[in-house]
């Protein structure tokens, strides 16, 4: 089969697809009742699948798993992934290991600082140690500290959980857990990317002293933050949807 040609035409039809929002799971072949991977094939006009062969197949994994977590909507789910919908396409030809690194790293430098501060708001007498390892996830450089921070994270996360059950706190030392395995696995690396950004959203929303309407607006943060995780990645390997992000203003 001749490779679908990616360009801005076809950019242009997967936002429009993606904007009719997005299912959790394979769905429906129509607008609005899709996963973000079915779009891309509904754009580009071949079957129903989540599985366009111009994405990455780490790329592809990542955006799956994000793709069904808890979003609040199918509304708010095309919101925060619009567009690493389009920055992904041509992400066959970049690094694929090199993409799982930077989501990894930078999943550990920009989410768990956010979710231990989160739990330790919550739990004053370890407070100080969430804040430590906090600044030791934000001071990392390289994919090479990740699991050791992360696993660092989990320690304190679940030091506080077992001293006062706070669900932000659990929540919070699976999020780093998932982190650290994410840093030491090779097939499932991105899909536990994804899964530490879950847990994450989880124990922001537990730590907030909200109604139910913030509690998932801030589940949403957490998991658009770990969509634009990846399009700063793919924007530094230089996938070709890139050029085309501009769409999406």
């Amino acid at each position: 089969m001749t490779k679908p040609e990616i360009n801005r035409e076809v950019a242009k039809k997967v936002l429009e697809t993606v904007d009719r929002g997005l299912s959790c799971g394979l769905g429906e072949p129509v607008p609005g009742q899709m996963c973000v991977e079915a779009a891309v094939c509904y754009a580009l006009g071949l079957p129903h699948s989540d599985d366009p062969k111009c994405v990455g197949y780490a790329v592809r994994q990542f955006k799956i798993c994000l793709n069904d977590k808890s979003w609040s909507s199918p509304e708010a789910r095309a919101k925060g992934l619009r567009r690493v919908a389009i920055a992904q396409l041509g992400s066959d030809s970049i690094d694929q290991r090199a993409f799982v690194e930077e989501v990894v790293l930078q999943t550990v430098r920009q989410i768990l600082p956010i979710v231990l501060r989160a739990a330790g708001s919550m739990i004053p007498g370890h407070k100080e140690a969430l804040e430590l390892v906090s600044v030791s996830c934000e001071s990392i450089t390289a994919f090479s500290q990740a699991r050791e921070i992360a696993l660092k994270a989990k320690s304190a996360a679940y030091a506080a959980y077992a001293a006062y059950a706070a669900y932000a706190a659990a929540y919070a030392a699976y999020a780093a857990y998932a982190a650290a395995y994410a840093a030491d696995a090779d097939a499932d690396a991105a899909a536990y990317a994804a899964d530490a950004a879950a847990a994450a959203a989880a124990a922001y929303a537990a730590a907030a002293d909200a109604d139910a309407d913030d509690r998932k607006e801030k589940r949403d943060s957490i998991l658009s933050i770990a969509a634009e995780i990846a399009v700063q990645a793919l924007i530094k390997l230089g996938s070709k949807g890139c050029e085309w992000l501009d769409l999406c203003e």
